[in-house]
């Protein structure tokens, strides 16, 4: 029976016969069979989270690598946040600057984040452990933070997944915290694509609550450089300066070396983010003063995606009408049919598909 391992994780044992459980037990988690045996032992999730900071670094590897397997399957997603000591435990490696296996730490973290009751209930777990979100923050900015080589990339995608909670939102978007204005910068890292991306799902993310837009387009934040840079190449030659110079200062006269954003997913979550950013009068104004639509222009000639061509075509076919065209302050508070939503969806996927 798998739960008799069990017994043989104790620290009372030998380090050799808990390594020979320990191995086992890793393989296990290698199986779709084991994951679905090891599910509902709950005794043996709570070893393993245990042993994550056991003074040996072999058995502490082999249990950070038996949860990341078992994080990345939802039934025993459920049974390891039964346990309340799972989430803090794993923030101790992540905080920990000498620790070699922040990394695994927080692809654990990032595992469990990925369905939305489960961020929820990773939260909680922050909560009770007085770890905020932005402290989250605070070590995915440092750079070199830790000392053993470990740079804490998945902390991007954790912030992403818990960043589709209202209340993470709201801690993130907290004026006096400047939390969202330390994670700007990194929509154009170019050390990991994994930070990146979930940087930028963070960032589009916080766009969804049109009460904060105001603040975010404002100078306090000043989103729209910060997701317009990425999609921005070489400026044209043949653009006029009264263009060039009503854009942001950091996308004026952009050198021939400029390149666009290589990843098509953060391409898209980038559009995403200035597509929210459409829906109020207010906001619309503020992207048409920064000409917004002129680097959309430029992007839409090179863009050869067809979902990202989409997006861009539907933020610039919004920008380029009037406001009398429009006349409606903000298309979240409109209520489309239902018919016309799937008809919508239809044409959408025929264009994809074309």
């Amino acid at each position: 029976m798998v739960e008799e391992l069990c017994q043989f994780l104790t620290p009372n044992n030998r380090i050799d016969v808990r390594a020979v459980a320990l191995a086992e037990i890793l393989g296990l988690t290698g199986t779709p069979e084991g994951l679905l045996a090891l599910s509902s032992v709950q005794s043996i999730h709570s070893s393993l989270i245990s042993l994550v900071t056991d003074s040996s670094e072999v058995i502490a590897t082999d249990a950070c690598f038996a949860l990341i397997n078992l994080s990345s399957d939802p039934a025993c997603v459920k049974s390891l946040l039964g346990l309340p000591s799972l989430v803090s435990t794993l923030h101790k490696v992540i905080a920990d600057k000498e620790s070699k296996l922040a990394d695994k730490a927080t692809q654990v973290l990032s595992n469990l984040t990925r369905d939305l009751a489960s961020c929820g209930q990773v939260h909680g777990q922050l909560q009770k452990a007085g770890i905020g979100v932005d402290s989250l923050v605070s070590l995915l900015c440092q750079e070199g933070y830790n000392l053993a080589g470990q740079d804490l990339r998945f902390l991007g995608p954790v912030l992403s997944n818990l960043s589709q909670l209202q209340v993470v939102r709201k801690e993130i978007l907290e004026p006096e915290k400047c939390v969202i204005q330390r994670l700007l910068p990194f929509t154009e890292y170019s050390k990991s694509i994994v930070k990146r991306g979930g940087v930028v799902g963070t960032i589009r993310n916080c766009c969804f609550d049109t009460e904060h837009h105001e603040w975010l387009l404002g100078p306090d934040v000043d989103i729209v450089p910060r997701l317009l840079l990425p999609l921005a190449g070489p400026t044209p030659e043949d653009l006029a300066d009264d263009d060039i110079e009503k854009l942001p200062v950091d996308l004026q006269y952009l050198d021939e070396d400029k390149t666009i954003e290589p990843d098509v997913d953060i391409r898209t979550m980038l559009l995403e983010g200035l597509a929210q950013l459409c829906a109020t009068k207010a906001s619309r104004e503020v992207l048409r003063e920064k000409n917004v639509y002129v680097v959309l222009r430029q992007f839409h000639k090179v863009e050869k995606d067809r979902a990202c061509l989409l997006a861009a075509e539907n933020i610039v076919d919004i920008l380029i009408k009037t406001e009398d065209e429009i006349n409606i302050d903000n298309y979240k508070e409109v209520e489309v049919p239902d018919d016309v939503v799937d008809k919508l969806k239809k044409m959408d996927e025929c264009y994809l598909n074309d």
